[in-house]
C-alpha cells in the first residue's frame, strides 16, 4: 500500500474535489465512506481508489481484494479529514465511478421524486425503496444523489436501485406510461385500498409539493390520513408508508 503524507498529492486533491457536486460531475466519481457501506457494495461497483489510515489498513485491503484494479493509499488522519465531511471519520474512504443509467421505463415498482432537496431524506427514501423491493428511481430537480450525505444515508441501498436523473419530459413519460400514483392531501385514503404492483409512486417535497405538470398526468391520487391538525409528514416517512402499502398482484 503506497503511503501519502501530503494533502497536495494529486489523488488526495481529486478525492477532495468530490465533496462538491461540480467535482463529482466533472470526474464522474463519488466518495463512499465507512466500513459497513464499503462491505455492502456489490462487486460490480467500479472502485478506483481506497484511502485508509494506518489502523484501518487491514480492513481496507480486505475490501480492495473484492474489486479489480483498485489503488490503495495509506494516508494520515488529517488527509482523511480533508476528503470527508463527517466530524469523526471512520478512516476508510473509497473513490468510485458513478453509475449513469440510460433512461428507460421502469420494469417493476418505481418512484418519481420531485424537488426533494434534503440529502438525509433522499438517502432514507433510497434505503427504504431498496428494502421494499422497488427497482427504479427517477429524480427530477432533486439534491445530488451522489453527495456524501445521501450515500451515507442510503446504507448501501443506492447500489440496489436503478437511478435516473430525469427531465420534466422524461418524468411525464414515466407518469403517463405506467400506473402512476401521486401522494397529495386531496387524494383517496391510502388505508382504504391497497395499490397493486407494479406502480409508480410520485412524491414531492414538503415545501413545494408535486409539480403541476406531473400532477395533471398521473393515473391516481392518494393521501395519508392525519389527525390532530397535522398537515404533512416528512417526505421520507410518507414515502415509506406508501411503498409498503403496495401489494403484489
Amino acid at each position: 500500500m503506497e503511503i501519502i503524507t501530503s494533502s497536495q498529492n494529486q489523488f488526495v486533491k481529486l478525492a477532495q474535489s468530490l465533496l462538491d457536486k461540480k467535482g463529482r460531475e466533472e470526474n464522474g466519481l463519488f466518495l463512499a465512506e465507512g466500513i459497513n457501506l464499503l462491505k455492502d457494495m456489490p462487486n460490480d461497483v467500479v472502485v478506483k481508489y481506497i484511502f485508509a489510515t494506518a489502523d484501518r489498513e487491514e480492513e481496507a485491503t480486505s475490501i480492495a481484494q473484492r474489486f479489480s484494479s483498485v489503488k490503495e493509499y495509506q494516508v494520515t488522519e488529517q488527509i482523511i479529514e480533508k476528503i470527508t465531511d463527517t466530524k469523526t471519520p471512520y478512516g476508510i474512504v473509497a473513490v468510485c465511478e458513478k453509475r449513469n443509467n440510460a433512461f428507460s421505463l421502469p420494469k417493476g415498482n418505481a418512484l418519481i421524486l420531485d424537488k426533494v432537496s434534503d440529502a438525509g431524506n433522499l438517502g432514507t427514501i433510497i434505503r427504504t425503496a431498496a428494502a421494499a423491493g422497488f427497482e427504479d428511481l427517477y429524480l427530477y430537480n432533486c439534491v445530488d444523489v451522489y453527495s456524501p450525505k445521501v450515500i451515507r444515508s442510503t446504507l448501501g441501498g443506492i447500489f440496489r436501485l436503478r437511478i435516473y436523473n430525469v427531465t420534466l419530459e422524461q418524468a411525464l413519460e414515466v407518469a403517463k406510461k405506467t400506473k402512476s400514483i401521486c401522494l397529495d392531501m386531496s387524494g383517496d385514503n391510502i388505508l382504504e385500498e391497497k395499490q397493486v404492483a407494479p406502480v409508480t409512486l410520485i412524491m414531492g417535497s414538503e415545501a413545494h409539493g408535486i409539480s403541476k405538470e406531473i400532477r395533471e398526468n398521473v393515473a391516481k391520487t392518494i393521501s395519508i390520513p392525519m389527525k390532530n391538525n397535522i398537515e404533512s409528514l416528512n417526505v421520507s416517512i410518507a414515502a415509506a408508508i406508501a411503498m409498503y402499502s403496495v401489494r403484489e398482484g
